[in-house]
């Protein structure tokens, strides 16, 4: 195997709290047990309250000289439409749809950075209403020179289901604009969701892996991350291999957010007995396990990526971007650990 690319889920809510994710993610991640979970870039008020601002293209640049210190490939945004978005009328309480185009801020400091030809990029799309303007933009992001691509075809993750009739009008589209078609990556974090054929589809990963509520030791969760790309082999599909760096919703169960809850009230999350989140030596021995996984498991159904949940999902447990410790310096310990185990995938799979 060669060339292995490392790339990173980036979910980012890190908005200020007169935004609609701002304010929850404020709210959820203002809890004193949860500041050693909380972003470097946070401003931290007092014990019980922390704040966000909006962030320059030179502050998102910390970030993107951790990454790519770490020997992060690229980073997979999750891509929301912005006309779709702003046109959209809410269906439900829990339907945030008409918000969704905040989310893509951080995406658009990456964007303006010059540091961007150093670390890539590629679009997680999820089900959201996108309008062809909206596709128009996507799919022009498709040949710029750090959109990730595999063998020349720009790599496209679609989130929740499988969902042939986006995919099919993405596909018209480049072809129509003579853009190669997207290798295109259906994830779910439930392998049993991505059973259907799907005739669109190249490969197959997942967003997160937590479909056991049984787990209270990261080794647990890795072994759940390893079966169930076993599963997805089933299929008969090549696999884009999730490498999970914890789960754990908690702070969302604390205080609930509109797009996580149903009509009753009650969270789409299953609680989990501890949380799973790996220190340095956990990390990267998970990383000689995945790496054994992968070469002795997934073997030629192997792309050549490693996805990984995540740069940033602070408020689920899975994050490697930098944060604080109880009294306030930055921890980088995580970052650090990642890299050693970019360096493990690179030596284990790049022989040969």
């Amino acid at each position: 195997m060669k060339n292995i690319r490392i790339g990173v889920i980036n979910w980012d809510a890190s908005l200020t709290k007169d935004s609609y994710f701002g304010f929850y993610q404020i709210r959820s991640l203002s809890q004193a047990k949860y500041r050693t979970w909380v972003p470097f870039y946070a401003e931290l008020l007092d014990s019980e309250n922390i704040d966000y601002r909006w962030r320059t293209v030179e502050e998102y640049e910390r970030e993107l000289r951790y990454a790519i210190k770490a020997g992060i490939d690229y980073f997979a945004f999750v891509w929301y439409p912005t006309e779709g978005s702003l046109l959209h009328t809410p269906q439900s309480p829990n339907d945030c749809s008409h918000r969704v185009h905040e989310l893509n801020y951080a995406r658009r400091l990456y964007e303006q950075s010059s540091l961007k030809d150093q670390i890539g990029m590629c679009a997680v799309v999820s089900a959201h209403p996108f309008t062809d303007n909206d596709l128009e933009e996507l799919i022009n992001a498709f040949s710029l020179p750090y959109y990730e691509k595999i063998d020349g075809r720009p790599l496209l993750y679609v989130y929740r289901g499988y969902r042939l009739e986006m995919i099919a009008r993405i596909h018209s589209l480049c072809k129509t604009r003579n853009i190669p078609i997207p290798f295109t990556v259906p994830m779910s974090s439930n392998p049993y969701d991505l059973s259907a054929p799907m005739p669109l589809a190249d490969a197959l990963s997942a967003y997160a892996a937590h479909n056991k509520t049984d787990i209270t030791r990261y080794e647990e969760l890795c072994r759940v991350a390893m079966d169930n790309d076993r599963l997805r082999l089933a299929t008969g599909k090549k696999i884009v291999p999730l490498f999970s760096v914890g789960w754990n919703p908690a702070p969302r169960m604390d205080r609930l957010t509109p797009w996580t809850t149903d009509k009753k009230g009650e969270t789409q999350y299953a609680k989990v007995q501890n949380a799973p989140s790996p220190n340095e030596m956990e990390l990267i021995f998970g990383a000689k396990e995945f790496s054994y996984h992968i070469k002795n498991d997934v073997k030629d159904r192997f792309v050549g990526h490693i996805l990984t949940f995540a740069w940033n999902e602070f408020e689920e447990g899975g994050y490697i971007c930098p944060t604080y410790t109880k009294d306030g310096r930055v921890d980088d310990s995580r970052i650090h650990a990642f890299a050693q185990a970019v360096k493990i995938f690179r030596s284990q799979l790049e022989q040969g």
